[in-house]
């Protein structure tokens, strides 16, 4: 029997539902082996599903909760953008909220084989790590 590969929005919502959880693992599975995080774009770049894992990793402690929703997805030959808004609890109470956009390529399997985030993190790490 032939696998269905998953849409892009499928994956988008995979995706976002691995952070909102806050599991690593699925977060990962996300990725093609060979993917490139661009996130934010400008910064060094990660590579490969152990990049994908040491930089959701690099944010856990900073998190109690948070929930990722993606707000309107476009979708067109390979490739996804689409907005999104992130609240987060700090592990002290502190809130953090964060709007972005957010650029997928995708292999044949439906796995991100580059991401492109188009956003600041330096306020939301403040607000979380503020004291």
């Amino acid at each position: 029997m032939r696998e269905i590969m998953p849409s892009a929005e499928q994956t988008i919502h995979t995706y976002a539902a691995a952070i909102t959880a806050l599991d690593t693992d699925a977060f990962v599975a996300c990725f093609a082996p060979n993917c490139e995080l661009n996130d934010p774009v400008g910064a060094p770049p990660s590579y490969g599903q152990d990049g994908a894992r040491a930089f959701f990793t690099g944010f856990l402690p900073l998190l109690d909760s948070i929930e990722f929703r993606p707000v309107a997805i476009f979708a067109a030959s390979g490739s996804a953008a689409y907005s999104w808004v992130v609240e987060a609890t700090g592990k002290a109470g502190q809130s953090a909220r964060a709007e972005g956009i957010d650029v997928f390529e995708f292999d044949a399997n439906g796995k991100i084989l580059r991401s492109f985030g188009y956003w600041d993190p330096g306020p939301f790490v403040a607000a979380l790590t503020a004291a």
